[in-house]
């Protein structure tokens, strides 16, 4: 146990099947950051997924 309050994970929103492994983790969808990382293609979107304590 780490007893961190919160769990932050983001995914190249082409790659939608990696937000569905967060959803299945617990992590809620907070949001797409537009033009905010690099993937093999170029400049991407990410969608950002968190879990904090207080939603266990």
């Amino acid at each position: 146990q780490v007893g961190a309050n919160r769990v932050q994970a983001k995914h190249d929103v082409n790659n939608p099947h990696s937000g569905l492994v967060m959803k299945k983790c617990g992590m809620k969808y907070e949001g797409t950051l537009r033009s905010a990382a690099v993937n093999n293609q170029g400049v991407c979107d990410v969608s950002i997924y968190a879990l904090l304590k207080s939603d266990r």
